[in-house]
C-alpha cells in the first residue's frame, strides 16, 4: 500500500510538472462548433476490439474540460454522455454520425431536451492556429494539439525585474491561472539564455495547463489551484526554484506539494537529483518517463539512498530527529526515498513526505545536505 501511494505521489508531481507534454496525448483532436460556440474535442484511441470511447472537450471561451464517455454502435452511430456519470436524465448527450472525410457531425441534446448541432473537423484540416504569447509559440512542437489550442489565446504579463548574483530575472504572471515564473535576461551567454528560457517556458506553460486539468477535475466549480514560486539559488552552475501548489482537483481532500525546477544554466537542461548526487555503484540511474518505470532506480532509492540520508541527517540534525507531539518520523527511510530537491547557497535541500495524517511534517526547512557532503558524492553534473 505504501509503495502504491508513493507512485501516486510521483504521478501527481508529473501532473504538476509535465502536463502539456505527457497528459492525454494519444487521442484525436477535433475543433469546430457546438451550436454557436467554438469547441475543441479530444477522443482517446479506443483499445483494440473495443467500442468504448472516452474523451473530453472545452468551450474556447472558458477552457475547462468536460468529460465525454460512451460507445460506437452498430452502423457507425456514436453516443457520448457528458460529465462524471450518475443520473442519465441530468446529463447532456452527443448523438454523432461516424466521422467521414475528416468531418464529424451530430447533435447535442441537453438534459431538458434542447438540441444544438455539432460540426467538427480534424485539426489537420484547420487553419493554422496563431498564439498571442510569443513564448508559447516557441513550444509548438512540444505541446499536444489539445493543450496548444487551450493555451493559444492566453497571455503573460511582465512584472518586476530582479538582480541576483549578477543574473537578471524578468518575472512573468499568467493572469488566468495566477501562476508566476520568471525568465532570465542577462548573466549568461546568448546561447545559454536561449536554452535556459526554453526550459523555463516549458515549465510555465505546463503549469498553466495543469491548472486547467485540475480545475476541470473538480465538480461544480469547486476546484482550487493556488501556486507560489520561490527562488532558491542562482549561480553559474545552477538555477533553482520551488514551484509549490495547494490544490483540490476533486476527490475527498485538497492537497499540496512542491515540484522544484533545477536547471543547469550551462546547457539549459532540467536536472534530476541523481544527476548531482549519486551514491553508486555504477552510473546514475533515473526514474524513467511515463509508464517506463525504472525498478532498479526505485530499489536504489529505497535500499541505498534513503537509509544514507537518514544516517547523515541524524548526524547533522540530531535534535530534529526526536519525536515530538506531531510524531514526525524523520528516522523512517520511507519518507525520504523519493524526495523532491532544490539547491540553496548552503547545499541541497531534500523534502520528506508523509501520508495525509502527518502531512504537517512534510518538507522540513532544516533538511539540507551541505555542499561539502554533496561534493563527496557527485553525480555526472557538478553544480558546486
Amino acid at each position: 500500500m505504501m509503495f502504491l501511494w508513493r507512485q501516486t505521489l510521483l504521478a501527481m508531481a508529473a501532473l504538476l510538472t509535465c502536463g502539456i507534454a505527457q497528459a492525454k496525448g494519444a487521442g484525436k483532436v477535433w475543433q469546430g462548433t457546438l451550436g454557436p460556440n467554438d469547441i475543441v474535442v479530444e477522443i482517446d484511441t479506443p483499445a483494440k476490439g473495443s467500442a468504448d470511447l472516452d474523451g473530453r472537450y472545452f468551450y474556447r471561451r472558458h477552457r475547462m474540460d468536460i468529460r465525454l464517455e460512451g460507445n460506437a454502435g452498430i452502423g457507425g452511430s456514436i453516443v457520448l454522455k457528458e460529465g462524471f456519470g450518475g443520473d442519465d436524465a441530468a446529463q447532456a448527450s452527443w448523438r454523432m454520425q461516424a466521422p467521414a472525410h475528416d468531418r464529424w457531425e451530430g447533435e447535442w441534446i441537453g438534459p431538458k431536451g434542447r438540441r444544438l448541432p455539432i460540426r467538427l473537423h480534424g485539426l489537420a484540416a484547420a487553419t493554422a492556429t496563431t498564439v498571442r504569447e510569443p513564448s508559447l509559440a516557441t513550444l509548438r512542437g512540444q505541446l499536444g494539439d489539445y493543450a496548444w489550442l487551450r493555451l493559444s489565446e492566453l497571455e503573460l504579463q511582465r512584472g518586476k525585474t530582479q538582480q541576483i548574483n549578477g543574473v537578471t530575472l524578468q518575472w512573468l504572471h499568467q493572469p488566468d491561472s495566477s501562476i508566476d515564473l520568471f525568465e532570465v535576461t542577462s548573466g549568461y551567454s546568448a546561447a545559454q539564455l536561449q536554452r535556459i528560457n526554453a526550459t523555463l517556458r516549458k515549465r510555465l506553460w505546463s503549469w498553466v495547463d495543469s491548472y486547467y486539468d485540475c480545475m476541470s477535475g473538480a465538480r461544480d466549480g469547486l476546484g482550487e489551484f493556488e501556486t507560489t514560486t520561490t527562488l532558491r539559488h542562482v549561480s553559474p552552475k545552477i538555477i533553482s526554484a520551488s514551484l509549490s501548489s495547494n490544490f483540490y482537483c476533486g476527490g475527498a481532500h485538497p492537497d499540496f506539494g512542491d515540484s522544484p525546477l533545477n536547471i543547469d544554466p550551462r546547457d539549459g537542461r532540467e536536472l534530476d537529483l541523481d544527476d548531482v548526487l549519486w551514491l553508486g555503484p555504477g552510473k546514475p540511474l533515473h526514474a524513467g518517463k511515463g509508464d517506463d518505470w525504472n525498478a532498479a532506480w526505485a530499489e536504489y532509492r529505497g535500499k541505498r539512498f534513503a537509509p544514507w540520508v537518514v544516517a547523515r541527517f541524524k548526524s547533522l540534525y540530531p535534535a530534529e530527529f526526536k519525536k515530538g507531539d506531531d510524531e514526525c518520523s524523520y528516522d523512517d527511510p520511507g519518507v525520504w526515498d523519493f524526495a523532491q530537491w532544490y539547491a540553496t547557497p548552503k547545499g541541497i535541500h531534500l523534502s520528506a513526505y508523509f501520508a495525509r495524517v502527518a502531512r504537517a511534517c512534510d518538507d522540513p526547512d532544516w533538511a539540507i545536505l551541505p555542499w561539502k557532503l554533496v561534493d563527496a558524492y557527485p553525480g555526472a553534473v557538478r553544480i558546486h
